[in-house]
């Protein structure tokens, strides 16, 4: 499941992270203390097989039929079945064709059987079902009065726990079958599923049509899939393995170009895991509404159809990232799954860090770099800003809350460490035995570790310990300094992190590299595993600059202060472009002229987009006249990525009219990009100029791809501060307007709020009603947008939005946001208590002195 990665592609494309990331206001903890540890479930039968007959009525938006379970028992002298039935109609229940007794009682179907099984013994469990408007599980979208163009369709999500929300199953994963769906939709639709298709029947009566997939690789329930709808089937090939694209009529061209890469990618993870594509087909279906980005249900993957794009848009958007990441589930995630949730990063760790092999295959060293670095800067986020967790974890109150930063984004560098520990050759043996060991089975993280152990023969108990069962990351100081007696560099790296039962002092290898002026530069490998250590190592003369880490391959933090010649030796000379970036970075923080023209010549020569945006941005921060200058110069640069970090850089400058009029003629000619124009907006709005606000409305009216121009346009009538933005975003919030402008729109009401208390009341009553919205992506927003305003009577609504959406997302963010106020207040009233009794003491004291001020100007008593 693509989850975290795609909420914040949402959030830079509407020009507002603080709405799906992070707030600022610092760590809290993961869960309250009262939350107990969950373990896995018991099992007292093994589910061989499902078998789903259902026929979806798109006018009821209702599901009907039976599903039957072929099953084993565990324990002798079984005599009741438990089954996951959420909000399910149970109409009747038959064990080996004989009607049985059955209670359906708070999500939970318990099966009586008349004759008890022995352990071993085999029952078929045939249970016939309906339910009309399933809340979860099963989505059925359509056209209404606001929207009368978008499509009918009908698709399922099952994780983390829905799948119970459609069908009754034991829906946890720790258990597989394999599975069949035979599917009956109207007859102009196509409905597809898991594995092999079967047959199709027509029943012209009925204008009907009947799809039988089958799947016999076992999987778990959440892995189950149906997507219905008038979808056109674009067909490829990788290898024997057919490869098959579901969209709408009229989006095929956009589909090849989104899913084009496909065949290459499932033959590249063939080679470097060693196991073949394991099911008879890989199906990508885009569908309309989809509340993830993608999700991996064996064989046939449900994209949301917001990846599919222009051919304007494919200049600086790609969909491979969400592909490379869903088609790495079906190994890592289907074929092996975690065993429970507290494991989960053995799915969603493998397949963010094989999205990111897939990069470095296709697109090279210095973009499998910045993958990683952007992983780690969202994981640093995360962790900074919001809580801190070790990766396996089992506190949790529903499990899509670990679905966060740390399963993903931490979980897939620890892999990256790994890989850099083992050596590429030892890495992927390790993962090959760990893949056809467990091939079919649930696995826990243990698995893992001695699939390596047994690869390597090494011991890694220390490496699992600290970054995988425990929290936090290394904090490191470097400093460095030349003896010209003894010829040696030495080298003193500190752990600054507070190491304590949660947090490791870390122990790692690491490359450090000596660089001369000319470039050359000398490697050594040290071994980090104290708190603080000093390393001497040979130099015929003093290097121009120490670079620890060069390839930034250890989850860490650093500071090492270096100056500004061998920073610009660094960003001149660096073979890694990473290094280079952040050598721009560091000088951002110097201003000094040389600086100024190390960063421009860096923006304007370097080969790789991303340090000429690492340059621009650090020229961005220095705002001075030189700086500016060579910005509007860099509005040349030929890569888009490149380009949108000028426009954002030159944003910077509030108040300078050269660089919102470099905007404005940007905005006015137009630009290749879809993204580059909406960051211009952006950055126009950040100059405050008094043009902009005209500029911007006239802006907003441009198509783009998913109406990122136009999000960005009303983010930036926020950062403007103009009141008349205010009704521009309060006009276009209703339900019917395109969601993410919607979701734009609460944000910059949400910003304006802050010019005033009648403003945020007006906000407060205009936004009450959005926290009932039907459309997902603004239920997500709204807690952000309540909390940012920070009126108090948010707290209910917020309260009633945790209990009443079934969605952990939001339920969350409910939550969080409704604490935040309520502490804010608690805050805010403590804060007056103590005023009012500082006042009192000062009151008190005043009354005293003035007392003993009266004793002392009293005549004294005369003397004897």
């Amino acid at each position: 499941m693509h989850k975290p990665q795609f909420l914040q592609q949402i959030a830079e494309e509407l020009g507002d992270s603080a709405a799906f990331s992070a707030r600022a206001a610092g760590r809290r903890a993961f869960q309250p203390e009262h939350v107990e540890p969950k373990w896995a479930r018991d099992r007292v039968a093994d589910i061989e097989h499902i078998r789903l007959e259902v026929e979806l009525d798109f006018d009821r938006q209702a599901i009907s039929g039976t599903a039957t379970h072929r099953l084993s028992a565990i324990v002798d002298q079984l005599d009741r079945l438990e089954f996951d039935a959420a909000e399910l109609a149970i109409k009747s229940v038959r064990a080996n064709g004989n009607p049985v007794e059955f209670t359906t009682d708070n999500g939970k179907l318990i099966v009586m059987l008349p004759d008890p099984l022995s352990a071993g013994a085999q029952a078929e469990i045939a249970i016939d079902y309906e339910t009309i408007r399933p809340r979860r599980g099963l989505y059925f979208v359509g056209p209404d009065q606001a929207f009368p163009d978008k499509p009918v369709e009908a698709w399922t999500q099952g994780e983390d726990e829905d799948s119970r929300y459609w069908f009754p199953c034991y829906d946890y994963p720790n258990d597989k079958a394999t599975s069949e769906v035979i599917a009956t939709v109207p007859e102009r639709f196509t409905a597809i599923s898991n594995g092999a298709l079967v047959a199709t029947t027509a029943n012209s009566a009925c204008r009907t049509k009947t799809w039988h997939w089958r799947q016999e690789v076992p999987h778990c329930a959440y892995l189950i899939t149906l997507a219905a709808g008038e979808f056109v089937e674009l067909r490829d090939q990788a290898g024997e393995v057919p490869v098959l694209y579901y969209v709408h009529p009229g989006r095929e061209e956009d589909a090849r170009r989104a899913f084009g890469n496909t065949p290459r990618m499932i033959q590249f993870y063939e080679r470097i895991i060693g196991v073949p594509y394991p099911y008879a087909k890989y199906a990508q279906v885009a569908v309309t509404d989809f509340i993830f980005g993608g999700m991996e249900n064996t064989s046939a993957t449900t994209q949301t159809a917001d990846t599919l794009h222009d051919a304007r848009a494919h200049l600086d958007f790609s969909s491979d990232p969400l592909v490379a990441h869903e088609l790495a589930h079906q190994w890592w995630g289907d074929l092996l799954t975690c065993r429970d949730w507290a494991h989960a990063w053995l799915n969603e760790g493998f397949a963010t860090y094989f999205e990111a092999l897939w990069c470095e295959k296709n697109l090279g060293a210095d973009e499998f770099a910045w993958n990683l670095r952007q992983d780690r800067a969202n994981y640093f986020g995360e962790d900074a800003h919001h809580y801190r967790r070790p990766i396996v974890c089992n506190r949790y109150r529903a499990p899509i809350e670990l679905f966060d930063r740390f399963l993903y984004e931490k979980g897939g560098l620890v892999l990256h460490m790994l890989r850099r520990l083992l050596g590429d050759q030892l890495f992927f043996r390790s993962l090959n035995l760990y893949c056809t060991r467990h091939r079919g089975q649930s696995v826990i993280t243990q698995d893992l570790q001695r699939a390596c152990e047994d690869t390597t023969g090494r011991n890694l108990d220390w490496f699992f310990d600290q970054w995988v069962y425990k929290e936090g990351h290394p904090e490191i100081e470097v400093s460095s300094s030349y003896d010209d007696q003894r010829k040696t560099v030495g080298i003193t790296v500190k752990q600054t992190q507070q190491a304590n039962q949660n947090i490791a002092l870390f122990r790692f290898p690491v490359v450090v590299t000596l660089m001369q002026a000319d470039g050359s530069e000398t490697r050594h490998q040290v071994e980090i595993d104290r708190k603080e250590q000093t390393f001497h190592l040979a130099a015929s003369k003093a290097p121009k600059a120490v670079r620890f880490d060069p390839g930034y391959d250890i989850l860490k933090s650093l500071r090492h202060k270096r100056s500004r010649e061998a920073l610009e030796t660094i960003l001149k000379h660096a073979p890694e472009a990473i290094g280079r970036a952040e050598a721009a970075s560091e000088l951002g923080k110097d201003g000094s002229s040389a600086a100024i023209a190390a960063l421009k010549s860096a923006m304007l020569n370097d080969p790789f987009w991303g340090v000429q945006a690492d340059a621009a941005h650090a020229l961005g921060a220095i705002r001075t006249d030189e700086a500016i200058t060579a910005l509007i110069e860099g509005l040349s640069l030929s890569h888009p990525k490149a380009r949108r970090s000028v426009v954002r850089a030159l944003g910077e400058f509030r108040g300078r009219s050269e660089a919102a009029s470099a905007l404005i003629d940007l905005l006015e000619r137009g630009d290749p990009s879809y993204f580059v124009e909406a960051e211009a907006a952006l950055a126009l709005g950040r100059t405050r100029d008094a043009r902009a606000f005209d500029i911007l409305r006239e802006v907003m009216k441009r198509p783009s791809h998913q109406h990122v121009i136009a999000s960005h346009a009303l983010s930036a009538m926020a950062e403007l501060r103009d009141e008349r933005g205010f009704g521009v975003a309060r006009d276009i919030i209703a339900y019917g307007k395109p969601p993410r402008i919607r979701v734009a729109a609460v944000g910059t009401m949400a910003k304006l709020a802050e010019l005033g208390d009648s403003r945020r009341s007006e906000t407060f009553d205009l936004l009450m009603p959005l926290a009932d919205d039907p459309e997902f992506m603004m239920r997500l927003r709204i807690p952000g947008a309540f909390e940012q305003i920070n009126d108090a009577r948010a707290i209910s609504a917020l309260r009633r939005l945790e209990q009443r959406d079934l969605d952990g997302r939001v339920q969350r963010r409910a939550r969080e946001a409704a604490d935040a106020i309520n502490e804010g207040r608690h805050r805010i009233e403590e804060s007056t208590r103590m005023r009012e009794e500082l006042d009192k003491l000062r009151e008190d004291n005043r009354r005293f002195e003035d007392r003993l001020a009266r004793l002392e100007a009293q005549p004294k008593p005369g003397g004897g």
